[in-house]
């Protein structure tokens, strides 16, 4: 395995990654959390912020690149407290 290979799968062993790939839902905090060591490892990635409706939850779709022929796509569902609006009680 390359240096590469060993730095994905130790982080994919971290529990926020574990969380993502579950499909659970996290916190924005948790999710910068997560941003940040894709970047401390030099792991390319995209994301997308999806709002959400009344009907859908706000949503980040997080895309990570193994090589230029294999990519990761996680829909990561974002958890109470993450949105601008906090609805009444």
């Amino acid at each position: 395995m390359s240096v590469f290979d060993n730095q994905i799968m130790s982080l994919f062993s971290i529990d926020i990654f574990r969380q993502v790939m579950n499909g659970e839902p996290i916190s924005m905090c948790r999710f910068n959390v997560l941003i940040s060591l894709l970047i401390s490892a030099g792991i390319p990635y995209d994301t997308s912020f999806s709002a959400g409706t009344r009907k859908e939850a706000p949503s980040i779709q997080l895309t990570i690149h193994i090589n230029p022929t294999t990519t990761l796509v996680f829909v990561v569902p974002l958890g109470l407290g993450s949105t601008a609006f906090t609805p009444s009680p």
